[in-house]
């Protein structure tokens, strides 16, 4: 079957933190097709209980899979594609040795260096902060330099540089290694005020034995597909391979929030909940992260609500475990809808929340319903709707703590995988209390890529153009005044529940 009429198209791949995903479409508009596998992590002998690594060579055969598995469903002949895009869950990390040869590849969720993260916040956590906008220490990469250097030396001489796993797929891709500046901040390897190596924090570390890739601006053409990598991802050799920036930052652009004062919400696995500003702003609590737009001249403010799809698809699992994923998906969906405003007294506290990056731990949580049973047992409608009501809450809890840095937002743009959810939609821009904007196809991350991929690779195309078209895309979802006043109520006696569960301990 022959693809439609659409322009160019482009590749994006998109290494998440629970899958990997390939999308092939246009530089705007709707994506082709788009398909998504499973990573596999492993927690090697030896390591925390807490570590995680990914075998390079595994993931990148998935990776090939899922690219063969798009272009498959497009319809589209290979050798039409104009240019790859590559993105990346942020703080993602892979060591390589004197050769380019990876010694270690590791996901965000690799948390083996708990104490040097605690030994660097002590130590230098405010330089660290000023200087790439991001902490805690445990979460960024000059914590796991440590550990390597302490627990695996043999292993740590061997290492000559690092990169974020974006930079990696595109080296795979094109034998070129550039860290893209963007994502280099979001694993504190590039500065937040200029993009430019963050080498200074290794020599302050005793770690400047590891030499750090070169940055590139987001949107460079990194190089082209080789010979062996063509072949094996089913593309034309010579293929330009763009990065495209990190994961939530390539999502702003697919939801068109490019401007001062927009807020985008990438309600995926996670979500992230960005502030588009014009100069860096700092948060002095420490509590947001401060990094860089992929447009130049932009950076974000960023809080962050936690485990959200997961979460999600955690208690889909739970109650609807008989069908299969998508049907549970909607199915609950229906069941959450009929359910009236408040979820019947019912409340859930799943994990996500404003994520103080200052104080990140453990929580107690949990679904809370009146008691005894017997007065109005919980139904798996009532524990759906009140998840996304939480959901909701968790955003607005975040957005309210942006609005302390230059007021209120003027827009928020929505996309992740839980804007396919209708009932969260609804939910959302009746708790926040205005009309909100929805990437109704959930791939905000796949759309901001496709977006950089033809902005680098054909002079026609530009950056005004691609945000004009992406935000004419999103469809509005207006709130009933009367439900917004509901929520506003319910939203404050939320909060107030969240605080004393944390008064629990675990």
């Amino acid at each position: 079957m022959a693809a439609p009429e659409t322009g160019p198209l482009y590749l994006a791949i998109d290494f998440g933190t629970s899958h990997i995903r390939a999308a092939v479409g246009p530089a705007t508009g709707t994506p082709l097709a788009v398909a998504r596998r499973p990573i596999r992590y492993r927690r090697p002998d030896g390591t925390p209980d807490a570590a995680l690594e990914f075998d390079p060579q595994t993931a990148w055969r998935i990776v090939c899979e899922t690219v063969h598995e798009a272009l498959a469903a497009s319809g589209t002949d290979p050798k039409t594609i104009k240019g790859a895009g590559v993105t990346s869950q942020r703080l993602g990390l892979v060591l390589y040795d004197k050769d380019g040869r990876p010694l270690y590849a590791g996901p965000n969720r690799d948390l083996r260096a708990i104490f040097e993260g605690g030994e660097i916040d002590a130590d230098y956590g405010n330089t660290v902060w000023q200087m790439t906008g991001h902490g805690p220490g445990f979460l960024l990469s000059w914590a796991r330099f440590l550990w390597f250097k302490r627990n695996a030396p043999e292993m740590y001489d061997r290492i000559r540089t690092a990169s974020t796993l974006a930079d990696w797929l595109a080296f795979r891709m094109t034998g070129v290694l550039l860290m893209e500046a963007t994502l280099g901040v979001e694993s504190g390897l590039a500065l937040v005020a200029t993009g430019h190596p963050a080498g200074g924090l290794g020599e302050m570390l005793d770690l400047d034995e590891i030499d750090l890739a070169p940055t590139c601006p987001p949107g460079t053409v990194v190089g082209s597909l080789t010979k062996q990598a063509a072949k094996e991802l089913g593309l034309r050799t010579g293929t330009p391979v763009v990065a495209a920036g990190p994961d939530t930052q390539a999502g702003l652009l697919g939801l068109g929030a490019t401007e001062p004062d927009q807020a985008g919400v990438i309600a995926g696995w996670s979500a992230a909940v960005q502030r588009v500003t014009n100069i860096p702003f700092f948060d002095d609590t420490h509590s947001m992260w401060t990094g860089r737009h992929i447009v130049p001249d932009r950076w974000v403010l960023e809080g962050n609500a936690g485990e959200m799809g997961g979460a999600y698809e955690w208690l889909t699992a739970l109650v609807q475990s008989w069908e299969a994923p998508a049907r549970s998906m909607e199915r609950l969906d229906m069941l959450a809808s009929a359910e009236p405003i408040g979820a019947r007294g019912t409340s859930a506290y799943l994990g996500p929340t404003f994520i103080n990056m200052a104080d990140v731990g453990l929580r107690t949580g949990g679904l809370v319903f009146p008691s005894p049973l017997a007065f109005e047992p919980p139904t798996r409608g009532s524990l759906a709707r009140a998840t996304l009501e939480s959901f909701a809450f968790a955003i607005r809890f975040n957005l309210d703590r942006l609005a302390l840095f230059g007021g209120p937002v003027k827009q928020v743009a929505v996309g992740g995988g839980m804007v396919r959810t209708r009932t969260f939609n609804h939910v959302l821009a009746a708790v926040v209390g205005h009309s909100i904007t929805i990437a109704s196809s959930g791939e905000s991350t796949a759309l901001g890529v496709l977006s950089m991929a033809g902005v680098a690779t054909d002079r026609d195309t530009t950056m005004e153009q691609v945000t004009r078209l992406r935000r004419s895309e999103l469809v509005s979802v207006e709130p009933k005044s009367s439900d917004a006043a509901e929520y506003h109520d319910l939203y404050h006696a939320w909060r107030m529940r969240e605080r004393q569960l944390g008064q629990i301990d675990l």
